[in-house]
């Protein structure tokens, strides 16, 4: 099972922007979080050290205000002429689902509905 130090020694090794991970004072509380998404979303995975450090970066980006607005479902802000839309921003970093694909929570929403006997009209 992957440590704060072995995810410390992985993301200084291979991540160039790491300034999220860098900055922060959270990072046990990070790879925590990270450890318990990653295994509620990909339940049959074992962690590593890469995907446990890819979500971490992740989380703690999220602490970004900007993005805070998105969790409380905030479309767009405008102040005179100025205007910022939201879009939303994904639970599981964009890195780990390049390496392991959808995650369980979208798999399920996209299982195809079974019709059995009758017919439509």
């Amino acid at each position: 099972m992957p440590t704060l130090e072995t995810v410390d020694l992985w993301i200084q090794g291979n991540v160039l922007d790491r300034s999220a991970w860098d900055r922060s004072s959270e990072k046990s509380i990070a790879t925590t979080q990270a450890t318990r998404n990653l295994q509620r979303w990909y339940p049959a995975v074992p962690l590593t050290d890469e995907l446990l450090a890819y979500q971490a970066i992740w989380e703690l980006q999220g602490m970004d205000p900007a993005l805070k607005f998105q969790k409380q479902g905030v479309k767009s802000v405008s102040e005179g002429e100025d205007r910022i839309d939201y879009l939303d921003r994904n639970k599981v970093a964009p890195d780990v689902r390049e390496i392991l694909g959808p995650p369980a929570f979208e798999l399920i929403e996209e299982a195809p509905v079974i019709l059995e006997g009758g017919r439509l009209v």
